[in-house]
C-alpha cells in the first residue's frame, strides 16, 4: 500500500530577513495536515506582520509551479480547484518585503484516500538503553518491546552519551571510523530490526538537554548534535539541516511548560508528553501543561512515554497509539507528523476522533458561528469506559457524556465556533481510573 510521507519544512522561515520581526500565517490546507478532498482551495491568510510585507506582490506556487491566484484582504487564494494528485504537495508564497527584499514562506500537506481501513498501533516514543543511562542493548530493547505485544519502540538515549566515547556499551560489537559509534550502532540496530520483522517498527533518536526548553527528543535524524545548542536559534538552525525529523517535549512537569509560539519551531514540534513513567519510574500526568501549550498556539500531538531506564520496555500499560493503514517505520512517522496519535494508559483503547470528517490533529478552517461536528468512537474490551469529555481552550470541559461501563462508546455532537482560534481534545476516563487523551482538532478563522 502506498504511503505518502510529509517531509520536514526545511528552509521554512517566518522571521523577516535580517530582522527579529516575525509574521503569522493561517494556511489552508493546514501545514503538516491531510485531506481527502482533491479539489480543495489553497490559500494563506496573513494574520500578523502586515506592515512588514507588501502583500499585493504575493505569488502562489504549488509544487514549484506558479498557479493562478487572487489577493483580497491579506489573503492569497488559488482561483482554480482542479483535482490534485494523491500524495504530498508543497506550497510557497513569494513576496516582496517592505525593505524591497524577496522572501519565501513554505508549507506542505497530503492528499490521501479517505482513511477508512485504519489500524491502531501501540508503542513507546521515549525510552533508554545502556547506550546512555539505561540497561541492555537497543536490540534487546526492541525484542523485549515486541515480546510484550508492542508494535513500535523509539529508543532515545541521551545525546551526550551517544555522541561521545570511543566504544559501545555492547562490547560484542566493534565499529571503527565513526566519531559517534554508539549513535551509529543505534541506527544500525534499528535498521536490522526493521529488516527482520514486518510486524514491528524500530525507530531511534536522542534526548537533548537544553537550558531553554528542558529535555526534548529528536527522532529520526540522520546525524546527532555533538555540542548542546546554547540558544533556541542555534537549535533551529540545526533542525533545518535535517530531513523528516520529529521533535518531542519530554516530561514537562520537570521543565519549562512551553515556549512562546513561533511558526518556525511549530514545523518541528510534533509531540508533547501528557504522561511519563514506567514500572521503575514514577508515573506523572501533565495534561494541564498540554492544554496550556495548545492555548499558546502550538500544533502538537498528545503522547505517553515510558522513559524506560530498566529492562521493562512495554511492561507498563501507558503507551502511545498511532492510527495508520499499515505498520512500518514510515507509517508511524507519518502518523506522528499528521498528529494522528493519542496518549493512553490502556493498551487496548481504540480511540477515533474526527471533526467535520477530518481526523484528530487536523486544522479546520471555520469562522465564528460555524458548526463543528465531532464524531467520537472509543472502544476498550478490557478496561470499560466511564465517560467521555471534550476539552477546549483553557482546559475547560465543553461537553461530557457518561457511559458507566461502556466497552464501545460512540458520540456525535455539534458545537458552534465562538472564537477565531479553538482546539478540541477528547478525554477518555475509564471505570478503573485510567485516562486517554486525544490529539487536538484545531479550528482557525481565515477571513476571505
Amino acid at each position: 500500500m502506498e504511503e505518502y510521507i510529509l517531509s520536514n519544512m526545511c528552509r521554512s522561515e517566518y522571521r523577516i530577513k535580517n530582522s527579529d520581526s516575525s509574521v503569522l500565517f493561517y494556511f489552508s490546507p493546514g501545514n503538516l495536515s491531510s485531506t481527502s478532498n482533491r479539489c480543495i482551495p489553497i490559500l494563506a491568510f496573513l494574520k500578523e506582520g502586515r506592515e512588514l510585507i507588501n502583500f499585493s506582490t504575493a505569488r502562489l506556487f504549488l509544487d514549484d509551479e506558479e498557479i493562478p491566484s487572487r489577493i483580497n484582504n491579506f489573503t492569497i487564494r488559488s482561483i482554480t480547484n482542479n483535482p490534485l494528485d494523491y500524495g504530498c504537495h508543497y506550497i510557497k508564497i513569494v513576496v516582496i518585503l517592505s525593505n524591497e527584499d524577496i522572501q519565501e514562506f513554505h508549507w506542505s500537506f497530503i492528499i490521501e484516500d479517505e482513511l477508512l481501513d485504519y489500524n491502531f498501533y501501540y508503542g513507546i516514543p521515549h525510552s533508554h538503553t545502556s547506550y546512555s543511562d539505561g540497561v541492555g542493548t537497543p536490540t534487546e530493547a526492541y525484542e523485549k518491546a515486541k515480546s510484550k505485544g508492542l508494535d513500535f519502540l523509539v529508543i532515545t538515549d541521551h545525546q551526550g552519551k551517544l555522541a561521545k566515547g570511543n566504544f559501545n556499551y555492547d562490547r560484542s560489537i566493534s565499529l571503527f571510523g565513526e566519531t559517534a559509534p554508539k549513535w551509529e550502532m543505534l541506527k544500525l540496530e534499528a535498521e536490522s530490526m526493521n529488516f527482520r520483522y514486518t510486524n514491528f517498527a524500530a525507530l531511534y533518536g536522542f534526548e537533548l538537554s537544553t537550558t531553554f526548553w528542558g529535555h526534548i527528543n529528536i527522532i529520526n535524524s540522520n546525524t546527532i548534535i555533538t555540542k548542546k545548542p546554547s540558544s533556541i536559534d542555534e537549535l533551529y538552525t540545526w533542525l533545518c539541516m535535517e530531513e523528516n525529523i520529529l521533535l518531542s517535549i519530554n516530561h514537562p512537569h520537570r521543565s519549562p511548560k512551553t515556549l512562546p509560539f513561533t511558526h518556525n519551531l511549530d514545523n518541528f514540534v510534533n509531540l508533547y508528553e501528557v504522561g511519563n513513567g514506567s514500572t521503575t519510574r514514577i508515573y506523572t500526568r501533565t495534561e494541564e501543561n498540554y492544554y496550556k501549550a495548545l492555548d499558546y498556539g502550538w500544533h502538537i500531538a498528545a503522547i505517553n512515554g515510558q522513559d524506560n531506564h530498566s529492562d521493562d520496555w512495554g511492561e507498563s500499560n501507558n503507551v502511545t497509539a498511532a492510527i495508520c493503514k499499515e505498520l512500518s517505520k514510515a507509517s508511524i512517522i507519518n502518523a506522528i507528523k499528521l498528529r494522528r496519535v493519542y496518549s493512553t494508559e490502556s493498551k487496548s483503547l481504540k480511540l477515533a476522533v474526527k471533526g467535520n470528517g477530518k481526523w484528530m490533529g487536523s486544522v479546520l478552517n471555520l469562522k465564528k458561528g460555524d458548526v463543528l461536528d465531532i464524531h467520537i468512537l472509543a472502544e476498550d474490551n478490557i478496561s470499560p469506559i466511564e465517560k467521555l469529555q471534550v476539552i477546549t481552550n483553557e482546559g475547560k470541559i465543553a461537553h461530557e457524556k457518561i457511559f458507566g461501563q461502556g466497552y464501545k462508546c460512540e458520540w456525535n455532537l455539534r458545537t458552534p465556533i465562538d472564537d477565531e482560534y479553538k482546539w478540541y481534545v477528547v478525554k477518555v476516563i475509564h471505570a478503573d481510573g485510567k485516562v486517554g487523551i486525544s490529539s487536538a482538532l484545531f479550528v482557525q478563522d481565515i477571513s476571505l
